[in-house]
């Protein structure tokens, strides 16, 4: 998690939409009904950049940057909207997820980098977010819909909880829901016929929807094992059609593409592995690292612990940490410390209402001020009690949240277990240094001795070793690599 200040950034696309008018469907020949212009739709996609960028990070990688720019720039040059001046960019964020909010702007997680096998598998994600701004998907009547948060979004992806999406201000747009069954299957569409074109081989965007099948067979199978509802392909969003029936018009439409160029298909399995050999695997040094339930953040050389037993979440602009049954959560983030005093600042940040036991705390030479409010519990439609924390530290301060059951004495039945996190806050030790580092994608041959049993025991996770390595190689459930191949490992 980037310790920045936290936004509750909503998105200002409404409020620049022209008056509704029909334009032509570059990909169809017919007329759509949209929202706006192209330029006011590219002057809006400008704007919500900069507050994608600031909310997520882009990647610090400038080879990377570049490798996806030179991709998606060939992709999108075999496209009728070749002049828009495509744009493409790497998200330091770990979700398995791209999308586009039109005008030429493509996003895509450093998270689905690491699954992606090939250059062309990566030409047929952005060849289908390109074909979306194609069809002027975004600027079309359906797409509009609330307009919402975009960092809780990964929220609600993440712990598949309502009630904790409420307390991170859960939302999105619908450029980051999807663009509806029919507008993804046209975009597919376009994006293996632009992909194509620029010479990649068509059968990639197949394989590109097995990888995407894959995870959500092991997503659905860890949710059962874990007594949870999953968060499959598209998070908690339904209207995505599902990876069986895009694989089958992929299919489709590689059947209708007659004829090899003159060198043939373009696959470039090596140029890609070699691309992504280092990227992060989970999250990034600037994002602090999870490490047994400990987050280390380097550059705010700071660290802090939760129950073994809770699960972390660290998103880019929060560690959102929840039980496993899902009642009791804690909340931290990060805003620019201010000249009031940490009771003056808490109780301004709360705008009023009913507190109890507010009082003075001290955590390893940080200042602040601790309460209970006696409602905002997301758990308990607002009613419940919440613990609220903040902690002055040089030029930041630390708001912290919690929330559980209320009990007899009008607290949180797990304010103990809040307090003691809190207490755990402190300042990283010399030796923690190497443990806010993060753990990386590293590219190895496959040769007769070593295959991927041999690097099972080195993926990070505690649970699913063996079909966490075989997803990010393409070989779930029980595949195993050739000799001669590339095997992606995590160290």
């Amino acid at each position: 998690m980037e310790f920045a200040v936290v936004r509750n950034f909503i998105l200002s696309a409404a409020a620049s939409v022209l008056t509704a008018a029909c334009a032509s469907n570059p990909a169809t020949g017919g007329h759509n009904v949209v929202l706006t212009s192209v330029k006011g739709e590219q002057d809006q996609a400008r704007r919500v950049h900069q507050e994608i960028i600031q909310f997520y990070g882009l990647y610090e990688d400038q080879s990377v940057q570049d490798y996806v720019q030179r991709i998606g720039a060939k992709v999108a040059a075999q496209t009728p909207i070749s002049n828009w001046n495509f744009r493409f960019f790497v998200l330091d964020d770990e979700e398995v997820n791209a999308f586009t909010p039109g005008g030429g702007y493509v996003y895509i997680h450093r998270g689905l980098l690491n699954y992606l096998n090939s250059e062309a598998e990566l030409a047929a994600v952005l060849g289908h977010e390109i074909g979306h701004d194609v069809a002027r998907h975004p600027a079309r009547t359906e797409t509009r819909g609330v307009l919402m948060t975009v960092g809780a979004v990964a929220a609600a992806i993440a712990t598949g909880s309502e009630a904790i999406a409420q307390m991170a201000n859960i939302g999105a747009t619908a450029w980051f829901q999807g663009y509806g069954r029919e507008n993804e299957m046209e975009a597919d569409r376009l994006g293996l016929e632009y992909a194509a074109r620029a010479g990649y081989r068509p059968e990639a965007m197949t394989a590109l929807f097995k990888v995407l099948k894959s995870q959500e067979a092991f997503e659905l199978r860890r949710a059962k094992e874990e007594s949870r509802e999953p968060n499959i392909y598209h998070g908690v969003f339904s209207n995505h059609p599902a990876p069986d029936a895009r694989a089958i018009q992929a299919v489709q439409q590689a059947a209708h593409i007659s004829g090899a160029p003159p060198g043939g298909w373009v696959d470039n399995r090596d140029a890609y592995m070699h691309a992504i050999d280092g990227l992060p695997y989970g999250s990034s040094r600037e994002q602090g690292i999870v490490r047994d339930n400990r987050f280390y953040h380097e550059g705010m050389a700071l660290t802090v612990a939760f129950p073994r037993q809770w699960n972390v979440s660290n998103l880019r602009d929060r560690l959102l940490v929840y039980s496993k049954a899902k009642d009791a959560l804690l909340q931290i983030t990060t805003e620019k410390r201010s000249e009031l005093s940490p009771r003056e600042f808490l109780l301004k940040k709360l705008k009023g209402g009913g507190f109890s036991r507010g009082a003075d705390i001290s955590v390893d030479g940080m200042e602040g001020y601790t309460l209970i409010a006696r409602s905002g519990s997301p758990l308990d439609g607002g009613e419940g009690p919440v613990r609220w924390t903040v902690l002055y530290r040089d030029r930041s301060a630390f708001l912290i949240g919690g929330a559980s059951r209320s009990s007899a004495n009008g607290a949180p039945v797990d304010d103990g277990i809040f307090m003691s996190c809190i207490q755990t806050m402190r300042h990283l030790k010399p030796a923690e240094y190497p443990l806010a580092q993060p753990y990386r994608i590293r590219i190895v041959p496959v040769t007769g001795k070593l295959g991927l049993a041999d690097y099972v025991k080195r993926v990070p996770d505690e649970t699913f070793q063996q079909e966490r390595l075989e997803l990010l190689n393409g070989l779930y459930p029980k595949g195993e690599a050739r000799a001669g191949d590339f095997l992606k490992v995590i160290e």
